[in-house]
């Protein structure tokens, strides 16, 4: 930034020259070089057009705002310069002034250097550029140029105009120099300047002195102006690219600097003489201007000093010289091109003077004391004091004597730091400057006695009804006031019991107060004030007055462990007596304690020690002084905490049970001394002993404490498996110690893991090899259980001994899922992941059906079924066909891809026979031919239906298609039967263009056999289909048993008849839901395996839903699946044992002092599942707003990895403080547990303060009570009125909306019945109708129909009168009652049915009246 600054300056260092302006440069650079204004934004150098706008800015920064000047060419521009021109200065926010020079309509002669310039006090700032405006050139005429001789000049040539190619300047009709400014338009540099001596230019380095030169700007620089150069004409001509001139003539003055002689003043002056101060101008050009300072600054007209002045010298004439004339004296000598001055010192003798005479004078002992003592004069004067020794009687020197507690400052004032009695007497103040009479005053100086007291305050201690005397004595200087206060009251003595009494002496007052019997009221702090006009002194007197002491007050219980506890009450006395005991006990027998207070504690605050847990006890405090015993506070009950019990349980035992991996325990509870609080449970450890089991087999349990024996079954352990078990017993703290270990083995049972590596190979289309890993570390191990099925069959069981086996008789190319399983004495291990294999591919079987048909007089038409055991994948079919007679013929062979069962036998001779069969082939070869067929192709073509019946299995639910592909020439036309009755219009049924027959929604009632009759000139065909339609399975038989933390769950296969369970495999699917929660899957698809199936003996099933919560409401689904489809799932709702947990019916567990309240939680019983936590809330009887009084407190044994639910536990007590004495107070306690929370509220009192019981609580039923209980009431009878009479307009409205249905279906009951075209039945059974008609409410059909349709909801359940008919069985049906046959039951429900048929559209059904579907039915 700074070479920046120093480069914008150059231009400022080079501006034009005017008289005294070389001066003013210097100046200006030496300024800028400390200078703190700073130029931040300025404008550049610009080009413009005339007639157009320009502004230029400048923004400056200094400690205060600058002031900005503008100058163009050298000249400061103004608002009077040219209406044009318009001048602005703003200051911004961060305290830079910015400046605006904004010319409109911009002309050519408004072209030059412009410059702003900043200035704040001395500190100036100048930024300069050029403005360029074309037009023709044109250069300013300037006053003559004054310059101070021997100094340089630069002169620069204010020209306009634009372009310029050239600027030339002459002297004396010569050429100095020319610039071709327009090729070098940017040179900013020039290392050679020019020296011009007569006709000869000689080129120079700039070491040398050049005597002229001029830069590219146009500014000439003469390097030293001589005398000689006076008077002289410099020339500056401007030239344009196209060869416009301007030229103008510059007169230089010089002018010589005046110089001035020493200034002349006469020595030895004294006051009162005549001065005159004479300065003289050596040499110098005239004008010469005279100014005089004294000390920098003007002189003032009050000093009368006359200035006589001519144009060579001027003077200062002083006609009585004083003090205030010393000084020193500046003649300044100015000119037109410089400044210069010369100085000189003025001083006079003045005697001295007296300024601050000293006088008798007064300070106090003890305090900084001062006496002034100065005068004036010429040199300054001298101050000396001295003190007149009291006993020699001889002046000294006060430093000598006073042992530096005294000093004398430069002002002549005296200075004692702290006055002592030795500090009165004569002092004496001597001034002298050498100069006339010296000055010398004597004074006396008294010290002044303060009042003060010598002896400190007392503590007085006296007993109540004693004499009481209290005496102050004070000292110093009369006159002395003495005033008495008790505790910063003022003290009336006309008490009779009060009497004061006062002695004066020549130094000292005694004041004294006596009582002749002493008070309680008369303890306090006694203060006796002494004042006298130097001082005021306090002397306190602290009397205590002793009578038997008062009982300590809100005695409370701050907080309570197991073995301690923090009692606090309000108490000023130093000593106490503290006795607790257990509650039952009396206090003859309590422990007794001595206390000392803490000082300045308004609560004392002790800690009992050496409690036992889950104990309760009573404490009471007494006041204990010099005089007696206070009475005791009413007794505090509390309860310790509970600690973990601190023994283990007793008479473990541990033994077998029948089961396999359980243990049956028993044991007995700990010494009741150790339990340590209430033993709501036990934790039961069980670690196997057998070597290579890992720790992550330990079993943890926790079971709840019992009445009785304890005794519970240990589940889930390994079996045959050595175990050492210990019990703990566990309380609301924690877990005591854990038992000596018991060691017992678990019985050893079924394999409890799976075979690994089961794997499987085909070995033939019939057999399959098994291998797997076998069981290790498992007890008594008999063999290996394989289960082995195919998609479509039940599951098939054999057994192993050893880790292979051969399965044989097996389906060829077949997938089996195969999984085995251990097992043993004890039952069925757990079973392998299943794996699927297949066994290899055989040769197929014949074709299961062949048909041949003519198909034209040289063609046939065959059509076969693909075999019933393909034993592998079908490649191809092999259609061979061989004609019969005498003469024989060649066997005709063509292969036909797989996924076609229809060939065309071509180029075959007319009224020949023709023998046909097919083979299928796999990757094992072609299979046996099926059935042989023979057929001779005719003229005639025969009606002839390719495609080949049967029997088809389809599950309920689903859709069929069943194919009946015809030929025959001319066309055949088909017809469809079930049952031997035609198909016609029937919502199920659905009739294709190929004339095949797609069955929608197929169920029971239509099964059966299904027949394509086909029928042309020649002859018919036929095909026939027998439809078995497999029901869904029914849904399985629930049952459930519910534990605290899970369920089993049971369930008994779906009851099939034996015709159709045959080869069906049943899967189930179980899912559960806890309350508004989303449902659970059981188990994956493969996770669980059939349990019926591997068991054929045991038809029920059961599944373990662990991880439960206790006491919660669970929701059971279960769904029983086959090929054919799912089954309704049966539902079931149980809930895991436990509840809510069981408050106590009474208050009893609450009990409360005057400012607590306790709650022993421990008559909460827990409702079968764990606490987790306890909110308790209490408010004053009749108030609205609940106190949350504290968290419950939780805690988690580390020591056991338990589920966080298990490690909650609650506190045995809980304390409210800070309650009201003799109160009334409702407290509400929510215990909450796994199976959710309670809530119940308590009435409780707490007592008075002197112990006593409050009255019942009809008593207290305050008039707030009364009123809202009212209010309340009064609040329900409204809103029951409310409710009232809403009900009753709404029946009325209900009441009138039927009136009007009724009419408006009555008269559209008529009109139906005016246009029906059926004779009397029909009318009969419209008024049955009319009887049993349902209303619904009309709504608006979409689609802007015309028509308006009641809409029935599709859940409503309907009772419909309908009557049937007789009908001759295989009889034709009416044509007009044709289209509304129906197969199935007649009623209103096939009616909806038919509407939602895929054949019939919705949009149809809107515009058909529902009476029509009546009429059909």
């Amino acid at each position: 930034m700074k070479s920046q600054m120093a480069e914008s300056l150059k231009g400022t260092i080079l501006a034009l020259n005017f008289p005294g302006q070389n001066d003013n440069i210097k100046q200006r650079q030496k300024r800028f070089s400390d200078s703190r204004v700073v130029i931040n934004q300025h404008f550049t150098e610009r080009t413009l057009t005339p007639g157009g706008d320009v502004s230029l800015q400048c923004a400056a920064i200094a400690d205060r705002p600058p002031q900005f000047t503008w100058q163009r060419d050298g000249l400061i521009i103004s608002s009077s310069t040219d209406s044009r021109y318009a001048l602005g200065q703003i200051m911004r926010p961060d305290g830079t002034v910015l400046a605006q020079l904004n010319i409109s309509r911009l002309r050519v002669e408004d072209g030059g250097l412009y410059s702003c310039t900043a200035k704040e006090s001395d500190q100036i700032a100048v930024h300069e550029n050029r403005l360029d405006v074309y037009g023709p050139p044109y250069i300013r005429a300037l006053p003559p140029i004054k310059v101070q001789s021997g100094e340089s000049l630069n002169l620069r040539c204010p020209y306009y105009g634009y372009p310029i190619s050239k600027i030339d300047w002459e002297y004396k009709g010569k050429t100095i120099t020319s610039n071709n400014l327009f090729p070098n338009r940017y040179k900013r540099s020039q290392r050679r300047k020019t020296h011009i001596n007569g006709n000869r230019r000689n080129t120079m380095h700039l070491k040398r002195k050049p005597r002229s030169a001029a830069n590219i700007h146009g500014v000439l620089t003469i390097p030293e102006v001589s005398k000689a150069n006076n008077g002289a004409k410099y020339t500056c001509t401007v030239t344009s690219p196209s060869g416009e001139m301007a030229r103008r003539d510059f007169d230089i003055k010089v002018i010589e600097a005046p110089i001035l002689d020493d200034l002349l003043l006469g020595n030895n002056l004294q006051e009162g003489q005549v001065a005159n101060i004479y300065c003289n101008v050596r040499t110098g050009d005239l004008p010469i201007h005279f100014e005089w300072l004294k000390d920098g600054k003007r002189i003032p007209n009050n000093l009368k000093v006359v200035e006589r002045s001519s144009e060579l010298f001027s003077a200062l004439v002083i006609k009585s010289v004083a003090l205030e004339h010393c000084g020193t004296y500046t003649c300044v000598a100015t000119n037109h091109v410089a400044t210069v001055n010369k100085s000189t010192e003025l001083y006079i003798k003045v005697s001295p003077k007296w300024l601050l005479e000293p006088a008798n004078s007064s300070v106090v002992l003890g305090k900084r004391g001062s006496v002034s003592c100065s005068a004036t004069g010429y040199p300054m004067p001298q101050v000396h004091w001295m003190k007149k020794d009291a006993i020699l009687g001889t002046w000294q020197p006060v430093l000598e004597l006073a042992g530096g507690g005294i000093l004398s400052l430069t002002n002549g004032t005296l200075v004692i730091d702290e006055v002592s009695l030795s500090d009165e007497g004569l002092y004496s103040c001597n001034i002298e400057n050498g100069v006339g009479t010296p000055l010398s005053k004597t004074i006396w100086i008294t010290v002044n006695k303060p009042v003060h007291f010598v002896t400190s305050s007392p503590n007085v201690t006296s007993r109540a009804g004693l004499p009481l005397s209290m005496q102050c004595i004070a000292r110093g200087d009369e006159p002395i006031q003495i005033a008495w206060t008790l505790n910063g009251n003022n003290i009336d003595f006309r008490n009779h019991r009060l009497k004061h009494s006062e002695v004066k002496s020549s130094s000292a007052v005694t004041s004294s107060i006596n009582i002749n019997f002493a008070e309680t009221r008369d303890a306090g702090v006694y203060t006796c004030k002494a004042s006298n006009p130097y001082g005021m002194a306090t002397y306190n007197l602290y009397i205590h007055i002793l009578e038997p002491p008062t009982p300590p007050s809100e005695l409370r219980i701050e907080s309570v462990t197991s073995r301690s506890a923090i009692i606090s009450w309000r108490g000023s006395s130093a000593q106490y007596t503290l006795q607790h005991a257990p509650a039952n006990a009396k206090w003859d027998a309590a422990d007794i304690i001595n206390i000392t207070s803490k000082e300045n504690e308004i609560r004392q605050v002790f800690k009992l020690q050496n409690l036992r847990p889950a104990t309760s006890y009573s404490v009471r405090v007494a006041t204990v002084n010099q005089v007696a015993l206070s009475h005791f506070t009413e007794p505090v009950h509390f309860n310790t905490e509970e600690e973990a019990p601190s023994s283990a349980p007793q008479q473990v035992r541990v033994s077998q049970t029948e089961e396999p991996g359980e243990l049956f325990l028993t044991w007995s509870p700990p010494d009741k001394e150790t339990h340590n609080g209430h033993i709501t449970g036990y934790h039961i450890k069980a670690v196997p002993q057998n070597i290579g089991v890992d720790d992550a087999e330990m079993r943890t349990l926790k079971v709840s404490q019992q009445s009785g024996k304890q005794e519970t079954t240990v589940r889930g352990l390994l079996k045959n498996t050595r175990y050492a078990v210990s019990i703990a017993a566990y309380n609301s703290a924690g877990s005591g110690p854990f038992s000596v270990p018991v060691f017992q083995e678990t019985k050893a049972g079924a394999p409890e893991s799976a075979p690994s590596s089961v794997e499987c190979t085909a070995v033939s289309p019939t057999s399959l090899r098994l291998g797997w890993q076998p069981l290790l570390k498992t007890a008594e191990l008999l063999g290996y259980t394989v289960l082995y099925a195919t998609d479509e069959s039940a599951w098939h069981n054999t057994s192993a001994v050893h880790t292979e086996l051969y399965l044989q008789n097996l389906m060829k190319y077949t997938n089996y899922t195969i999984k085995v399983a251990g097992f043993s004495s004890y039952g069925v291990g757990p079973f392998s992941y299943p794996i699927i294999c297949a066994t290899l591919e055989d040769v197929p079987g014949p074709p299961a059906d062949i048909k041949v048909l003519v198909l034209s007089p040289t063609s046939l038409l065959v059509s076969w079924k693909s075999p019933d055991k393909p034993n592998g994948e079908i490649l191809y079919y092999t259609v061979y066909a061989k004609p019969i007679g005498l003469s024989g013929g060649v066997t005709s062979s063509q292969r036909i891809d797989a996924s076609r069962s229809t060939a065309e036998v071509k180029d075959l001779s007319v009224s020949r026979t023709y023998e046909v069969w097919v083979c299928a082939t796999t990757r094992a070869g072609e299979g046996r031919p099926s059935k042989r067929l023979s057929q001779m192709p005719t003229q005639r073509v025969v009606a002839g239906i390719s495609s080949l019946g049967g029997t088809i299995s389809v599950g309920a639910g689903s859709s069929l298609l069943l194919r009946c592909e015809c030929v025959g020439s001319p066309a055949a036309r088909t017809v469809w039967y079930h049952n031997h009755n035609i198909i016609t219009h029937h919502p199920r049924f659905t009739r294709n263009h190929d004339d095949s027959l797609l069955i929608n929604n197929i169920d029971q009632s239509l099964s059966g056999n299904y027949t394509c009759l086909a029928k042309n000139l020649y002859g018919s065909d036929s095909v026939e289909y027998t439809v078995i339609v497999l029901p869904l399975p029914e849904p399985p038989v629930l049952r459930a048993t519910p534990y605290k933390d899970s369920i089993l769950i049971e369930w008994e296969q779906p009851n099939y008849s034996a015709n159709r369970t045959l080869g069906q495999k049943i899967s189930y699917s179980l899912t559960w839901k806890e309350a508004n929660g989303p449902w659970q899957e059981s188990w994956s698809p493969d996770e669980l395996p059939d349990l019926s199936d591997k068991l054929p003996n045991k038809s029920v099933q059961k599944y373990l839903l662990t991880g439960l919560k206790c006491g919660t409401k669970y929701s059971i689904r279960i769904t029983a699946s086959s090929k054919v489809g799912t089954s309704q799932p049966a539902y079931m709702e149980t809930s895991t044992l436990g509840g809510v947990p069981i408050p106590p019916a009474s208050n009893e567990w609450l009990w409360s002092n005057s400012s607590h309240m306790y709650i022993q939680l421990a008559g909460w019983e827990e409702g079968g599942c764990d606490m987790r936590t306890w909110d308790i809330e209490y408010r004053t009887l009749g108030s609205r707003v609940w106190t949350k009084a504290r968290n419950t407190l939780m805690y988690s044994d580390t020591s056991w990895d338990l589920p966080m639910y298990q490690g909650s536990y609650r506190s045995s007590s809980f304390a409210i403080s800070d309650l009201s004495p003799g109160t009334w107070y409702q407290v509400r306690v929510t215990a909450t547990n796994e199976a959710g929370s309670v809530s119940s509220i308590y009435n409780f009192a707490t007592k008075n303060l002197d112990g006593s019981e409050v009255g019942p609580l009809s008593d207290v039923l305050d008039l707030n009570m009364l009123v809202i209980i009212f209010s309340s009431i009064l609040l329900v009878v409204c809103l029951v009125c409310c409710v009232y009479i809403l009900l009753m307009r709404q029946r009325s409205g209900t009441f009138i909306e039927y009136r009007d249905s009724i009419t408006i279906d009555n008269k559209s009951e008529s009109g139906n019945m005016a246009d029906a075209t059926h004779g009397n039945l029909a009318a009969k059974e419209n008024a049955l109708n009319a009887q049993n008609r349902i209303y619904s409410t009309p709504i608006p059909v979409r689609n802007n129909s015309k028509h308006e349709l009641y809409e029935i909801s599709p859940y409503a359940q309907f009772a419909v009168g309908f009557r049937t008919f007789g009908h001759v069985e295989n009889q034709d049906i009416p044509n007009g009652h044709r289209k509304h046959r129906f197969d199935s039951e007649t009623s209103f429900q096939m009616c909806s049915e038919s509407e939602d048929s895929d054949t019939i559209s919705k949009n149809t059904l809107k515009s058909i009246p529902r009476s029509k579907c009546s009429k059909g039915l």
